[in-house]
């Protein structure tokens, strides 16, 4: 099957070119000829019981323009929890289609036990894009989500809501130093992680950012030291120096994370 993201790409080429075929949406559908469009009702019930290649076709088909969105949306977010893998990722991307009106859909089925509809509901909201802004939280939330398809998902949804995907309750930017700053002073270790994995997405403002990095090497949650040091070896170059300075830090944890980070660079520890 290859990785999620060349799955959703394969997706994307196969609606194209059911769309350019002579008759178009109504062979997706799945049997009506080029002059009759199958109606709503009946992709409605492909999507819910047909074999999986109409199941998959009914979900191409209800992404496209047309009336009943709040029923189309529904159905869909159901889809996404097919037991059948392609059926499931051909209903994120048909729901990604459809715009904000499928955010709460997507970000209820963040909270699926199985880890592939949560990277699915993931991936629909990143390729949203800054139309869904309102569930930066629940993308945010995701970058630390047990499974590790989910979490990277997570970190290319966030790039996806744009360079400043949010801000909320007076707070800074996500992602800039200023949010990774107060992310940092959280007393739950899962809101310090959160501030470093979303920066880590957005790697900017090097001079800012390297000494809360540097600092959060010494952090209490083995998770938040791993996680900075991750990024400090993103930024590279500018974290070098750094680095170095740490190995001199009065905290014995800072000077030994600093040193493995260093190593990671490819760094001289003398």
């Amino acid at each position: 099957m290859g990785s999620p993201t060349a799955r959703y790409l394969a997706i994307a080429l196969f609606s194209a070119v059911i769309a350019c075929s002579p008759g178009g949406a109504e062979h997706a559908a799945g049997g009506a000829g080029p002059a009759e469009a199958a109606p709503l009702d009946t992709l409605l019930a492909r999507l819910r019981g047909g074999p999986v290649d109409a199941r998959e076709q009914a979900a191409v088909a209800l992404s496209r323009p047309g009336p009943r969105l709040e029923e189309r949306v529904e159905a869909l977010g159901t889809a996404l929890r097919d037991t059948n893998s392609q059926v499931s990722s051909t209903a994120a991307w048909a729901l990604s289609q459809l715009g904000a009106a499928s955010i709460p859909t997507l970000v209820r089925s963040l909270t699926d036990y199985r880890p592939a509809v949560r990277r699915n509901a993931v991936y629909a909201l990143g390729a949203l894009g800054p139309a869904a802004v309102p569930a930066t939280r629940a993308v945010n939330s995701a970058l630390t989500d047990p499974d590790p398809t989910v979490r990277k998902m997570a970190a290319w949804a966030m790039r996806q809501l744009g360079p400043n995907p949010s801000k909320w309750a007076g707070g800074a930017e996500l992602g800039s130093a200023d949010d990774l700053d107060a992310g940092l002073k959280g007393l739950n270790p899962m809101e310090r992680l959160n501030a470093v994995l979303r920066y880590k997405a957005y790697a900017g403002d090097e001079d800012r950012s390297v000494p809360l990095l540097i600092r959060a090497l010494g952090d209490e949650d083995t998770r938040v030291r791993n996680a900075a040091g991750d990024a400090l070896v993103a930024l590279g170059a500018p974290a070098r120096a750094a680095l170095s300075a740490a190995l001199s830090d009065s905290n014995p944890v800072v000077r030994r994370e600093a040193s493995v980070t260093l190593v990671r660079l490819g760094g001289n520890l003398h």
